[in-house]
């Protein structure tokens, strides 16, 4: 059996935009209370900034957290996230 890749772990604060990976990756899960996460299959942010309330062509989804992909969920170019919410709290985001 071949070995796996080990899971990593991305940690966002409230407001917090992110390049968490530039290339092919697995998602399994976006952990934290409230709020609103946006991932883009992507390696940069469109234009520069992204806009949690716009969609691209990139746009996985918009996701409130925690939210579990059982079999991974596969990116082809990278993984972009952002996040806010009203709390000071953050989210974790588990990928290989």
């Amino acid at each position: 059996m071949a070995e796996r890749g080990k899971a990593r772990y991305a940690f966002l604060s409230s407001g917090s935009n992110n390049v968490i990976a530039t290339r092919p990756i697995t998602l399994y899960s976006v952990h934290g209370t409230g709020g609103v996460v946006r991932i883009d299959d992507a390696h940069r942010f469109p234009q520069g900034v992204l806009d949690l309330n716009a969609s691209s062509s990139n746009t996985v989804g918009h996701f409130t957290p925690p939210t579990v992909f059982a079999e991974g969920l596969g990116l082809d170019t990278g993984l972009v996230a952002a996040f806010a919410t009203a709390s000071n709290s953050g989210i974790t985001i588990e990928w290989e």
